[in-house]
């Protein structure tokens, strides 16, 4: 069944004529249908475009996630609410943990980012509201990052809750004071 072909002698390597396997063939066969089936269906039949895709995964990873807190919901109130809550302490102190403290000292003394404790303030004279908008959306220009994409609503006013807590706490080494005193 093997049949030489003749003049394909090569330093004593002869080469055959031999059929490719069954399986290779229809490997073959059935990628040729599935590319007519593929361009039938994007060409003709009016399948999704590449872009169209994209658009309608990233209109679904939107609506996945969680509506963004409007601030107007967020009063005062709520927030004063948050330094008594022992529940919102303790869910603040964790953010704190991972998030605040390597800028802000374990204490709330500062190190790169300023002193907690004390009763001077940079943003918006140390106000509930104030100190939530600055976790919220961050000081770009000071290196503080905004948190709202990366901590709910509830740690947003758990954390801020904790932060206020701190105020007037001793603390091993104190930043000096920036910012307008606030009595």
């Amino acid at each position: 069944m093997d049949q030489i072909i003749e003049g394909h002698d090569y330093d004593g390597v002869q080469e055959f004529n031999n059929a490719a396997p069954f399986w290779w063939q229809l490997a073959f066969y059935i990628s040729i249908v599935f590319s007519l089936g593929y361009m039938a269906y994007y060409l003709v039949l009016g399948g999704p475009s590449s872009k169209q895709e994209l658009t309608d995964s990233l209109a679904k990873i939107k609506n996945m996630q969680p509506a963004a807190s409007n601030d107007s919901d967020i009063t005062e109130a709520i927030l004063a609410a948050a330094v008594m809550d022992p529940k919102h302490l303790t869910v603040g102190s964790k953010v704190y943990a991972e998030k605040c403290l390597a800028c802000h000292a374990a204490d709330g003394g500062g190190l790169i980012g300023p002193n907690l404790t004390d009763q001077y303030w940079i943003h918006d004279r140390g106000s509930l509201l104030g100190v939530y908008k600055v976790i919220k959306n961050g000081v770009l220009d000071k290196g503080m990052p905004g948190w709202e994409a990366q901590l709910s609503p509830g740690e947003l006013i758990s954390i801020t809750g904790f932060i206020k807590s701190l105020s007037g706490k001793p603390v091993v080494t104190a930043k000096p004071p920036q910012g307008d005193k606030v009595d």
